[in-house]
């Protein structure tokens, strides 16, 4: 194994097999782990024991870009205290995974069959998880967030890559691929 995702549970882990690129996720293993306290437990579990990066995708929970860095830097704190010398990153979806939904609103409208308002993505600016779960309820094709990721994995996801967690999730993929040069 080269690195491990953890992530908060099973939809993070199924978008995030779906949406990064195949050849990205060789030898990588993305673990969901059950919420964020046990994320964080096992994250530690896996640096002591495997001694391999790991980096965790969670949900910010928040808006406010202050906050999450502070929730981030302490998460960071919490389970890089267990590493001696194991790459470790935290990166946080903020405020929510399913954000990464309304990152392409004409391939979300496309895929639920219905036009997404601009005050639907308002909504989902800040509470991106109720919104999708409203729209998948209106939606004649698709009711659940299973479904849509399935339907996904047919999809052109490029744009979809474009949203912040995603980029940073691909470059710290990248970056333990790559071998170090002195």
């Amino acid at each position: 194994m080269i690195a491990y995702i953890v992530c908060e549970g099973d939809f993070d882990a199924k978008l995030l097999k779906v949406i990064l690129p195949k050849e990205l996720l060789q030898n990588i293993e993305v673990v969901p782990a059950g919420g964020l306290y046990a994320a964080e437990s096992l994250a530690r579990s896996l640096i002591v024991r495997r001694q391999v990066p790991v980096v965790l995708v969670l949900d910010a929970d928040l808006v406010d870009p202050d906050l999450v860095k502070e929730r981030s830097a302490s998460i960071q704190e919490t389970v890089e205290s267990v590493s001696i010398n194991t790459l470790v990153k935290v990166i946080l979806a903020t405020p929510e995974m399913e954000t990464i939904f309304f990152q392409d609103s004409l391939l979300l409208s496309r895929l639920l069959v219905q036009e997404i308002t601009q005050e639907t993505m308002i909504w989902a600016t800040f509470q991106p998880r109720k919104t999708l779960e409203k729209l998948l309820a209106q939606s004649e094709s698709y009711h659940s967030q299973s479904q849509l990721i399935e339907q996904l994995a047919n999809e052109n996801l490029e744009t979809l890559r474009k949203a912040p967690v995603i980029q940073e999730l691909i470059q710290f993929l990248q970056s333990v691929r790559e071998p170090v040069k002195v």
